[in-house]
C-alpha cells in the first residue's frame, strides 16, 4: 500500500516535491526512477505490508531491465500466480507482490489484469517504447488520477494535490464538477473539479505513448444481470466458502491485521470469520463510540467481539472533529462532502496505533441491496398503481409537508423522498434519491439552464429492466468509488493505515450478481449477507436494526457548527464561489426552521466554502 507518481519530461525537482505530496501514504521507504531513454519519471512512497525487505522497494525494474512498475494496493492471489509463472521458467528475486505483477504484465500485458484479485492501481513503463499503462482495480478501491501535460505529455498521481505540483496541468474549476458536487457531495469519476484534471474510473486503463492523445479502456465492470433463481439456503451454500476466501485473502499481511466492528451486519460477519481463521482472542477489533445515544454503536460491536471472541477496543470519538475539514479538504484535493470522512480518519489514525492493516464491510449494501432505496424501488411499481390525480393532487402535497428530524432519525426524510421520487421514471426516480440538490435547486444556486443529471445517464446506460439490478450496478460505479472507496482511501491513508475490503473481492460480486433479483431480495435488504451470518452469529446480533457510521452532523450544525455556519456561508462568500445567495438563504431558513433534513446541503457548502478560501 504506497502512494505512486509520474510524469513525462520529468525534473528530479518536481519529481520530488509529487513525492514529498504523498509521504503520508507511505512512511517506510521511498525512491524515484527517471528513464534516461525516455524522460519520463516514476516515484513511489512506501507502506511495508507484504515482503518488509528491500526486496519489495518501488519503482521496480524488471531483471532485463525494460519494464519498471509503480503500484499502490495489494494482489491477494500472488502467491498462486508467482507459482504459475515459476512453473513457467519465470525466477524471482523477493517475496513481494509487486514483482509477481510485473512477470505477469510482461507476459501477459493488459489481459494480466483479468487474473488479478485485489486492490491496485499502478503504472508500468516501456523504457524500450517510452509507453506507459496506467490501470485501476475493477471497483476503484485504490485512487489514480491523470493529467495531459503541454505537448502531448501526461503526469499521473495517487491523489490531486500531487497533481497541483506540475507546471502546465490546467487547474481551472471546472462548472460542471461543481454541479455535480452539488448533486452526489463528491465528484463522479473521470471529473475532478480542476478542468485538467481526470480521475481513472475504476475497471479502466490508460495507454500512452510521448506525444499521443491517451487511449483508455475499460476492462472490467459489475453486470447485474442475473436469472439464477436459486433458494435462499441454495445461495448460502455457495456464499459461504465465497466469503471465507475473500476474508482470508484480505488477512494475509507481514504487519498486524485488525477490523473495524460497528456491530452492523457487515462487519459482524467479518469479524466472525476473522476469528473463525485466527482462533479467539487473535483479532484486535476497533469500534468508534459517541455521547449522542442515537449514534452510538459501542454495546452491539461489544455483543459481537464477546460472542466471536476480538481482542476489542472502543475507541471515543474526538471532541472537535471538526477541526479537521481543512485537512480533509486537503487529503481529497477538492471539496468532498460526506462527513463520515472525518470520522474515518479519526478512527484511522487510532487504529494505526495498534495495527498496519483493517479489514472493514464497505461494499456490503452496494453487493447485497442494504440500502433502504432497493427496497423503494421495488416499491415503487405499487405506488404507481394509485391514481395520478389523488397522488399528486393529495398524497404528495400532505408528505411534503411532513416535518423532518436532523437528530439521526431518516425515517420521515425517506418517506417525503420516495414519494417525490417514485412516480417518476426510474432513472429519474433513483437520482432523486440518492441527489442532494436538484437540478431545479442547482439552477437556482449556479444560475443558467437546468443542469444534466449523470446519474439519471449512468441508471439509464445500464439498460437494466429491473430497478433492482439498475440500482445496484449504478451505485457501483458511482456511489461506492466515489464515495465510500474515495473517503475509505483518503483518510485511512492520511495516517498510513490500509483498508482491506473483503465485500468488495470481485469473486463475491461476480457470484451474486449472477442470482436473480427475487433471490437477493426474497426476504428484504440483505437477504443472503443475513443468512449467512445467522451461521456465524446469534439472531440477536443479525436482525438488529442498522444505525449507519454517520457523524451527528444535524446536532453539529445546530450547537457546535452554528457559528461557522453564520461565519462562513454569508453572501460575500457565496459569490466568491458563483453561487446565488437567494438560493442558499433559502436552504438556511428551511434548516434553521427545522422544515427539512438540510444536514448534509448546509455541511456540503460549508465544506465548497472551506476549499474555495484554501485554493
Amino acid at each position: 500500500m504506497c502512494g505512486i507518481a509520474g510524469l513525462s519530461a520529468a525534473t528530479p525537482e518536481i519529481l520530488a516535491e509529487m513525492q514529498a505530496r504523498l509521504a503520508h501514504r507511505g512512511p517506510d521507504g521511498a525512491d524515484r526512477f527517471v528513464c534516461d531513454m525516455t524522460g519520463f519519471g516514476l516515484a513511489h512512497t512506501r507502506l511495508a505490508v507484504i515482503d518488509l525487505t528491500e526486496g519489495g522497494r518501488q519503482p521496480m525494474a524488471s531483471a532485463c531491465g525494460r519494464w519498471v512498475i509503480t503500484f499502490n494496493g495489494e494482489i491477494y492471489n500472488h502467491a498462486e500466480l508467482r507459482a504459475e509463472l515459476e512453473a513457467r521458467g519465470q525466477s524471482f528475486r523477493s517475496t513481494s507482490d509487486t514483482e509477481v505483477l510485473l512477470a505477469l504484465l510482461m507476459t501477459h500485458g493488459a489481459a494480466a489484469l483479468d487474473r488479478l484479485v485485489g486492490m491496485f492501481a499502478f503504472a508500468l513503463l516501456d523504457r524500450q517504447t517510452g509507453s506507459v499503462l496506467l490501470a485501476r482495480d475493477r471497483v476503484g478501491i485504490k485512487p489514480l488520477v491523470w493529467a495531459s501535460r503541454p505537448g502531448g505529455g501526461l503526469a499521473f498521481a495517487s491523489e490531486i494535490r500531487a497533481l497541483k505540483a506540475v507546471p502546465g496541468v490546467d487547474l481551472v474549476l471546472d462548472s460542471q464538477a461543481l454541479s455535480e458536487f452539488l448533486a452526489c457531495l463528491y465528484v463522479p469519476a473521470p471529473r475532478t473539479m480542476h478542468a485538467g484534471i481526470k480521475k481513472l474510473p475504476p475497471g479502466h486503463w490508460l495507454r500512452w505513448s510521448p506525444g499521443q492523445t491517451p487511449e483508455i479502456g475499460q476492462w472490467w465492470k459489475p453486470a447485474f444481470t442475473g436469472t439464477r433463481a436459486l433458494s435462499t439456503d441454495q445461495a448460502v451454500e455457495e456464499l459461504m466458502p465465497a466469503l471465507r476466501a475473500a476474508v482470508r485473502s484480505c488477512m494475509v499481511a507481514d504487519v498486524p491485521v485488525g477490523c473495524f466492528l460497528s456491530g452492523g451486519v457487515d462487519s459482524s460477519v467479518i469479524a466472525a470469520l476473522m476469528a473463525e481463521a485466527r482462533g479467539r482472542d487473535a483479532v484486535s477489533s476497533f469500534t468508534m463510540t459517541f455521547t449522542e445515544a442515537a449514534y452510538d454503536e459501542r454495546d452491539a460491536a461489544r455483543a459481537v467481539s464477546e460472542h466471536v471472541g476480538t481482542r476489542h477496543t472502543e475507541l471515543p470519538a474526538s471532541a472537535g472533529l471538526v477541526a479537521g475539514l481543512d485537512r480533509m479538504i486537503e487529503a481529497f484535493g477538492e471539496p468532498f462532502g460526506n462527513p463520515t470522512a472525518l470520522l474515518i480518519g479519526d478512527l484511522s489514525a487510532k487504529a494505526r496505533r495498534h495495527v498496519t492493516v483493517a479489514l472493514v464491510g464497505d461494499g456490503g449494501d452496494e453487493v447485497f441491496a442494504g440500502y433502504p432505496r432497493y427496497q423503494g424501488g421495488l416499491l415503487a411499481a405499487k405506488w404507481r398503481r394509485i391514481p395520478a390525480p389523488l397522488r399528486r393532487g393529495l398524497i404528495e402535497p400532505l408528505v411534503s409537508l411532513l416535518p423532518e428530524s436532523s437528530s439521526g432519525n431518516h425515517t420521515l426524510r425517506r418517506i417525503r423522498e420516495f414519494v417525490a421520487g417514485a412516480g417518476r421514471p426510474d432513472a429519474e426516480m433513483y437520482a432523486s434519491w440518492v441527489e442532494y440538490f436538484s437540478p431545479e435547486e442547482r439552477r437556482a444556486l449556479l444560475g443558467g439552464a437546468l443542469p444534466p443529471r449523470p446519474i439519471a445517464e449512468l441508471y439509464r446506460a445500464t439498460g437494466r429492466a429491473n430497478a433492482l439490478d439498475a440500482m445496484q450496478e449504478t451505485d457501483l460505479l458511482s456511489f461506492l468509488p466515489g464515495n465510500l472507496m474515495a473517503y475509505g482511501d483518503a483518510m485511512s491513508m492520511m495516517h498510513a493505515l490500509e483498508l482491506r475490503l473483503p465485500l468488495l473481492d470481485h469473486r463475491l460480486i461476480e457470484l451474486v450478481q449472477a442470482l436473480s433479483a427475487g433471490c437477493r431480495f426474497a426476504s428484504g435488504k440483505k437477504t443472503l449477507l443475513k443468512a449467512a451470518a445467522r451461521k456465524l452469529l446469534p439472531a440477536a446480533i443479525v436482525d438488529r436494526p442498522k444505525l449507519g457510521f454517520n457523524p451527528p452532523m444535524g446536532l453539529w450544525l445546530r450547537n457546535e457548527l452554528a457559528p461557522m455556519v453564520a461565519e462562513r456561508l454569508v453572501p460575500d462568500r457565496m459569490a466568491a464561489l458563483g453561487l446565488e445567495w437567494t438560493a442558499v438563504a433559502s436552504l438556511l431558513a428551511e434548516h434553521r426552521a427545522g422544515r427539512r433534513d438540510c444536514a448534509l446541503p448546509v455541511w456540503a457548502l460549508l465544506v465548497l466554502e472551506r476549499w474555495q478560501a484554501a485554493a
